[in-house]
């Protein structure tokens, strides 16, 4: 069998080769003989008969795209947005799927076969040039002009001395978050307007401080329930309102102020797996219509409450020369944090604004801290079992939801120092009045 085959393949070798031979009888072919002699130098060929070089879909996309419109990419929301090209005056809307679609289909309209894919490849890559809205916006002020426009803005809530200069201090710091030079300090005071009644514009206020341009980066809706639902918004705004700043119980007061102290925020953004050192933008303001706000006396120096006595005027806000002084404030070493004794001020000037604690009031109609002044005979050092067991005995309903271990870590903000000895921790105390014993 093996023996066939290779006399079939041998048989078709050969009858291959009788066919390529030239028969005896042909003449040969020369090249005179063929075709006329070619000069060495080839004649240039027409340019009319050159083919042009094929543009692919890409390009025709991208020229559409760069011709139609006019694109950035908010470094902020991570969106692209769009406008017409050459709309300079005309404002930037955010690129949607109905929008993407718009564009496939305008494609289409020109004779572009693409399809969503293709637009959405140019859309969200580096041919689209990024920015940031707080950056350009200082970047594109004015010149500040020289006038003092602070002092009457602030004149508009409370003409209180502390007021106006803690309130100058405050929009010093919102504007360096908005340029990017915090550092170590952050905007770490919030003030809040309050009214005993309703109507007086406190939260219009809040919100006419923001340019108009910027004014989707303001928020009235602070849900305080975890924290990196607040981190994203510090991410991304520019002021957060805590309206109805009573709303908020004790229990979330710390998370707010841990939040208030941060500079950079370590956070995870949806559809991310890592987590990402973002610098912090917002700042904190705040409104209510109750004076008995504040529960932490140590804690009160964060907040810089002001009683709103009239409506607020919130009309004719010039942004553009405000924010253009204090830039030129900010560049020129302006201090845009509070020092320690402003911070001892706003404590005291916070006082009115504590909310009402029927275990406070117990303690100091019992009890005051001992001085040095005070005879060794009136002088009783107790544990803070020891009080707890005294003021509960003294009026069981004011204590009534108090433990002894939460009772024993407000003593010493309470301005009752701890002394350590031996036997314990113990309080140097002098007896107010007849209390029972402790025994």
């Amino acid at each position: 069998m093996k023996t066939k085959i290779m006399q079939f393949i041998a048989s078709l070798l050969e009858n291959w080769r009788d066919e390529k031979q030239l028969p005896e009888n042909r003449p040969e072919v020369t090249p005179a003989q063929n075709a006329p002699a070619i000069d060495q130098q080839t004649k240039p060929v027409s340019p009319a008969l050159t083919k042009p070089a094929p543009v692919s879909l890409t390009e025709h996309v991208n020229t559409f795209l760069q011709s139609t419109y006019d694109f950035r990419y908010n470094l902020l929301t991570e969106e692209t947005e769009y406008r017409p090209a050459g709309k300079v005056g005309e404002g930037f809307s955010p690129v949607g799927k109905r929008e993407l679609n718009t564009f496939c289909l305008e494609a289409h309209a020109q004779g572009i076969a693409c399809w969503d894919k293709d637009i959405s490849r140019y859309l969200y890559s580096t041919c689209v040039p990024g920015y940031h809205p707080f950056h350009l916006y200082m970047d594109e002020l004015p010149a500040w002009d020289g006038i003092d426009r602070l002092e009457a803005l602030a004149r508009r809530v409370s003409p209180d001395p502390l007021w106006l200069k803690d309130f100058h201090i405050w929009l010093l710091a919102l504007t360096a978050q908005w340029l990017g030079m915090t550092g170590k300090h952050a905007n770490s005071v919030a003030p809040v307007l309050v009214s005993a009644k309703q109507g007086f514009l406190k939260s219009t206020f809040c919100k006419c401080l923001m340019p108009d341009c910027l004014s989707r980066y303001y928020s009235d809706e602070v849900e305080l329930t975890s924290k990196g639902n607040v981190t994203r918004k510090m991410s991304e705004m520019g002021l957060l309102n805590l309206d109805e700043f009573d709303k908020y119980s004790a229990s979330k007061m710390p998370l707010l102020k841990n939040l208030m102290q941060m500079a950079n925020l370590n956070l995870c953004k949806a559809y991310q797996r890592n987590y990402r050192n973002l610098p912090r933008i917002a700042s904190f303001i705040g409104t209510s219509n109750r004076f008995d706000l504040l529960s932490d006396p140590t804690g009160s120096r964060r907040f810089l409450c002001i009683e709103v006595k009239d409506k607020i005027d919130c009309a004719h806000i010039e942004h553009k020369q405000i924010y253009a002084q204090l830039k030129q404030e900010l560049l020129a070493g302006g201090r845009y944090w509070f020092t320690a004794e402003e911070e001892c001020e706003l404590q005291e000037h916070n006082r009115a604004f504590q909310r009402c604690n029927l275990m406070e009031e117990l303690l100091r109609s019992c009890f005051r801290p001992s001085t040095t002044e005070d005879q060794n005979e009136v002088v009783l050092h107790l544990s803070a079992a020891d009080i707890f067991k005294v003021l509960k005995k003294q009026n069981p309903a004011a204590m009534r939801g108090i433990n002894p271990n939460a009772f024993a870590q407000q003593l010493a903000p309470l301005g009752f120092p701890r002394s350590r000895s031996r036997y314990g921790n113990y309080y140097s105390v002098v007896s107010l009045s007849t209390t029972p014993s402790t025994r």
